[in-house]
């Protein structure tokens, strides 16, 4: 099977298709060849670089919001879904699987051109502008929790959960802390994203210095903020390793720092739905207020299951010190939450995912826009 992936932006875009690709070779379906759309420079080319896959360029950019400029967006999203119709038919996929971004859309687009069958899957609670519209050309989307299908609606929508790679599904909280070299205090993660989350690093960094004689902290800045935090943290009495204070630009195995924790704090991004119930943590969320209501509602239906709490990121450096040494303080209420995490949790998702992407790659697309059949009538 030839594989094309296309998405990216953020690890909650990205993730998902490396669990796949994992699941995958683990369910003796490997992929001859693997190839991923997605934008230039983006986060999306190092991580299918790094893996080995070929990756070509396509050009994304939102058009919900644009006003006057959104009719030229439409013309440069529609040479876009040209220039991903003609990576795929060189790449003579069978099936492409786009997990959301901007660049799904052009991408889902260029697979009907081309008659390539396509599978759009939804990490996020409610789907965005590029879900909602490329919807229209998949054959076939798969969601993370039955909640998403008041938003999409229709036979062609299968929940499968959110995939995971292995890592989260497969370690124990006992050897993770042995790997991290940690003591038997308990343990907050805090994390920033991959690029960094400002807010929850300043409220770390105000309160870190008075959680570490009793709490161990695991901070991840993320690549963004990382100078600044370590300057600002040496300046507070707070370096990596001492008194329990563990200081990461970023992350590539978070499965370990997840496992070995005790609470998790972060933002409420597609992965939080994931990779947080597959670990059976309890979280404190801050969802990001800007780019829509997404991560406010993976938030809600985090802290409506009982899985987590929220915060407002206007309200997190007053409040997350204290929520964070009350939760730690307080073991039956992190118990009943870790327990709540963990039945929301699909270990199978990536599996689940993987074959659906296997039985769609076995349908070709039955029709094709009979205008933009032909690569000879490109312009």
């Amino acid at each position: 099977m030839r594989l094309a992936l296309a998405g990216g932006g953020t690890g909650g875009h990205i993730y998902p298709a490396i669990a796949v690709v994992e699941a995958l070779h683990e369910g003796g379906n490997e992929p001859a060849d693997v190839l991923w759309l997605g934008v230039p420079s983006g986060p999306e080319e190092e991580s299918a670089r790094a893996r080995g896959w070929q990756f070509a360029p396509v050009r994304a950019g939102k058009v919900r919001g644009m006003g006057v400029r959104a009719p030229f967006a439409g013309v440069e999203g529609l040479a876009s879904a040209w220039a991903a119709s003609r990576h795929l038919r060189r790449f003579r996929a069978d099936v492409l699987l786009a997990t959301g971004g901007y660049v799904s859309v052009p991408s889902v687009l260029g697979a009907r051109m081309a008659g390539v069958p396509s599978v759009v899957y939804l990490p996020d609670v409610e789907p965005g502008w590029a879900v909602r519209f490329s919807r229209r050309f998949a054959d076939v989307v798969a969601v993370t929790c039955e909640r998403s299908r008041r938003y999409l609606g229709g036979s062609r929508v299968v929940v499968t959960g959110y995939p995971v790679r292995s890592s989260f599904v497969s370690g124990s909280r006992e050897q993770a802390r042995r790997r991290l070299e940690l003591d038997s205090r308990p343990a907050v993660l805090a994390l920033g994203g991959s690029l960094g989350a400002r807010s929850i690093n300043e409220a770390v960094l105000r309160w870190a210095p008075q959680w570490t004689p009793r709490f161990q902290v695991l901070h991840v800045s993320g690549r963004r903020d990382y100078t600044w935090v370590k300057d600002t943290a040496k300046s507070a009495g707070l370096v990596h390793g001492e008194g329990g204070y563990y200081l990461y630009e970023y992350l590539e195995d978070m499965a370990t720092a997840m496992l070995a924790a005790d609470l998790v704090v972060s933002r409420a991004g597609a992965s939080t739905l994931g990779e947080l119930t597959a670990a059976g943590k309890p979280g404190l969320v801050v969802p990001y207020p800007y780019s829509g209501a997404h991560q406010r509602q993976n938030a809600l239906y985090l802290v409506e299951e009982g899985a987590a709490i929220m915060l407002e990121d206007a309200e997190v450096r007053e409040r997350l010190g204290p929520e964070v040494s009350r939760l730690l303080g307080d073991e039956r209420t992190l118990l009943n939450m870790a327990e709540r995490s963990l039945s929301l949790a699909r270990p199978e998702a990536a599996h689940a995912l993987a074959e659906l992407v296997v039985s769609t790659s076995r349908k070709r697309a039955s029709r094709v826009m009979p205008t933009l059949a032909h690569e000879d009538r490109v312009v």
